[in-house]
């Protein structure tokens, strides 16, 4: 089925009847159609194949400062979904698609109000992050009154993508996995492909080409999860050469490379012995770290020094850099040397 998300023109606010059972039909038109021309009010609805399923309106500016500021903070409200259609997860849709478009627009606090008796609406509203409380209303409409709860939901800076790197077992898999758990986002790792062997049938994909495969799903599947709306989304276990690739493919995104090193190479021994699975060969893991700890940072590239600090430690730090970290959308860039960098696909090279 096809879905889509639009906001209603003045010559559109009469079906709005198919939602709601109006007592005052034309006050309604009038009173929509003045705020959306003077810009105050947008109402975004859903549609599929043209059906009507769904309204939620957006408030840019009122009287009430508490519920919305033009410019910052706006107010959620006649949040509704086709009763024929409830239940099927329509209402969480459009209410993630409108914060996520107006997220894009600027907007960093929401508020909606809901009611005490509404403990579907309190649990919806909680999961979205309304969860703080900060006026007790009062309203009335189309004859009627009624009492609410208004809450606040705050956008903190949030990533396009966060990048991890670094020489194995220092530790990349365990700081993404607390990140995905801190952020609630996504997580991709290149392991995470799904199975190719061949082109034709009779030639194995291997080598440089497989690498090449596996980088690209990594990148499109990135591309994917922020097309829908995801933020932070992590990604890690990819070739290290692939490193100065980053600022190249992600340029104009809001994304932030975490590169992890480990000051003492016994640590990093030690992790990588005690990993118990996988290839450990040391005498690469040696000249690897030497590799990727001496290379100076890139753009939008951070690091974070593993050497006698615990995984919460490093979480932590991590998470300080993503939330704060000034970074750069816009830039030149000249790609690094290949030399610069380690790669598991030209490993011989550093034997």
């Amino acid at each position: 089925m096809n879905y889509e998300i639009r906001t209603l023109s003045v010559r559109e606010l009469s079906i709005l009847s198919q939602l709601f059972d109006y007592k005052d039909f034309d006050n309604m038109i009038d009173e929509n159609t003045y705020y959306i021309e003077n810009g105050r009010l947008d109402i975004f609805a859903l549609f599929c194949e043209n059906r009507l399923l769904g309204e939620l309106h957006v408030q840019y500016e009122g009287e009430d400062k508490t519920m919305s500021v033009y410019g910052r903070r706006v107010y959620l409200f006649a949040f509704r979904i086709h009763k024929d259609f409830q239940g099927l997860g329509l209402g969480k849709y459009l209410l993630r698609s409108v914060i996520h478009i107006l997220t894009e627009q600027g907007y960093s606090e929401f508020t909606i109000g809901v009611e005490d008796d509404n403990a579907r609406a309190i649990h919806i509203y909680s999961s979205f992050g309304f969860n703080e409380f900060i006026a007790r209303k009062y309203e009335e409409y189309q004859g009627g009154g009624y009492e609410y709860n208004l809450y606040l939901k705050r956008i903190d800076v949030q990533r396009d993508f966060i990048f991890i790197i670094g020489a194995s077992g220092i530790g990349k898999s365990t700081l993404a996995k607390g990140l995905y758990q801190h952020y609630h986002s996504a997580y991709i790792e290149q392991s995470q492909a799904p199975e190719f062997n061949s082109f034709d049938g009779n030639e194995d994909i291997s080598g440089i080409m497989e690498e090449e495969i596996c980088w690209q799903w990594v990148i499109s599947s990135l591309m994917c999860y922020h097309k829908l709306g995801i933020k932070n989304i992590i990604a890690d276990d990819f070739d290290d050469l692939r490193t100065r690739d980053i600022p190249e493919v992600f340029k104009g995104y809001n994304y932030i490379t975490i590169k992890l090193i480990c000051s003492d190479y016994q640590q990093n021994y030690e992790q990588m012995k005690n990993r118990g699975n996988g290839l450990i060969d040391f005498e690469l893991l040696k000249k690897s770290s030497e590799k990727i700890n001496s290379r100076s940072p890139l753009i939008n590239e951070f690091v974070i020094d593993v050497a006698k600090k615990s995984s919460e430690q490093v979480l932590k730090e991590a998470v300080y850099l993503i939330d704060h970290a000034q970074t750069q959308l816009h830039y030149d860039y000249n790609k690094p040397p290949k030399d610069l960098f380690y790669s598991w696909v030209f490993a011989n090279q550093l034997r």
